[in-house]
């Protein structure tokens, strides 16, 4: 085979591989972002519920049903960590618990926002501790 014919089919393989790879790796990271994106649009919708919950005024049952249907849905897309702290913060304050306490409560809001965040991957505080919502 002549050397010219022979690099020509080397350039063009080496070409496809790298278009290849280049289309593989773009498509990887556009679905991790997307992946990404969707979960951030239900932790929002979380953390509205949670807001609909402690606001005066709001139509309990409603808001209720929103934390019920945003818990459930970010159970779909949390990685167990965040689910874990969702479901002790609920035992938390569910209207069946006849030992609610405010400390314990802003606690658990505390360690469920520092799963969300990284869970995210947010930048990461150094001491969740220091970190109080209430």
């Amino acid at each position: 085979m002549d050397s010219a014919i022979l690099g020509a089919l080397i350039t063009a393989t080496g070409s496809i591989l790298v278009a290849s790879l280049a289309f593989y790796l773009t498509k990887r990271n556009q679905l991790e972002m997307d992946r990404q994106q969707n979960k951030v649009n239900h932790y929002k919708v979380l953390l509205s519920s949670l807001s609909d919950l402690a606001t005066d005024g709001m139509d309990k049952d409603e808001a209720n049903r929103r934390f019920a249907l945003a818990s459930n849905t970010v159970a779909l897309v949390a990685p167990q960590s965040v689910i874990t702290a969702l479901m002790e913060f609920h035992d938390e304050v569910k209207f069946s618990n006849p030992n609610k306490s405010v400390d314990k409560h802003d606690e658990l809001l505390v360690k469920l926002l520092y799963k969300l965040e990284k869970s995210r991957r947010w930048k990461q505080q150094k001491n969740q501790l220091t970190r109080y919502f209430h």
